[in-house]
């Protein structure tokens, strides 16, 4: 099963209006403050954690509880300029996981975290790199090759959703979707035929453990040339 977290930023649209029509820059700048202590603060804590829309927050925290989840909202409010609220829920399907969990942030008044079903068992992670892409902007351009990544990221995102698929862009090249820790690698082979891709799947007990171990894969990948799949379990 995969434990989600799912942090809301409450009254975010309401703050970001009050600040007039030249604010997009202010807005960038809390953004990334926000993106790195985010990623700061959970993988202390071996959980991984990315941005969704910046009005929610989505963390991978398998093996936490609810008082070390309320304790990392309470830090995370120091750099946001709204209350924050959290859901954390597990599920085998980590799409059903991130529903059940923001189903609870929106429940959950500010500073309050609320969480469902716990989970420490393992979760799947998928770290997936697009072979050549960087090369091709030799002939194209850094714009069209972001449009291309885009395309792709969708279809892996189509693919995937059959296993529980929580896709995102990573950026460069990089696609990472938390899946099903039933996963085996023949399941995604068609993937890689399809997008031309390496995947490394990691599985460990931790969001951050799972992702060591995918990125590892498929650094493992690239160092023999190798198009596919490989998987790492965790010992």
């Amino acid at each position: 099963m995969v434990q989600v977290t799912i942090i809301r930023l409450i009254g975010y649209r309401e703050w970001t209006e009050s600040l007039g029509p030249d604010r997009e820059h202010i807005i960038q700048r809390v953004q990334a403050q926000l993106h790195r202590e985010l990623v700061e603060a959970f993988s202390k804590l071996n959980a991984w954690a990315h941005p969704l829309r910046y009005d929610y927050l989505l963390a991978i925290t398998n093996g936490l509880g609810n008082d070390e989840l309320t304790r990392i909202i309470k830090g995370l409010a120091d750099y946001s300029p709204v209350p924050l609220s959290s859901g954390t829920y597990a599920d085998v399907n980590p799409r059903v996981a991130e529903k059940e969990a923001f189903r609870l942030a929106i429940k959950a008044g500010p500073g309050v975290s609320l969480m469902g079903d716990f989970d420490d068992g393992p979760v799947a992670i998928a770290h997936i790199d697009l072979i050549d892409s960087t090369s091709s902007t030799e002939w194209t351009s850094s714009y069209q090759l972001y449009e291309h990544v885009w395309s792709v990221v969708n279809q892996v995102r189509l693919h995937l959703a059959q296993y529980g698929g929580i896709t995102l862009y990573l950026g460069g090249d990089n696609i990472v979707s938390i899946i099903q820790p039933t996963i085996n690698e023949d399941d995604l082979k068609p993937l890689a035929n399809l997008v031309n891709s390496r995947i490394g799947i990691g599985i460990a007990s931790s969001g951050r453990a799972a992702m060591k171990l995918a990125t590892e894969a498929l650094d493992m990948l690239r160092s023999r040339n190798n198009h596919g799949v490989l998987m790492l379990r965790e010992d």
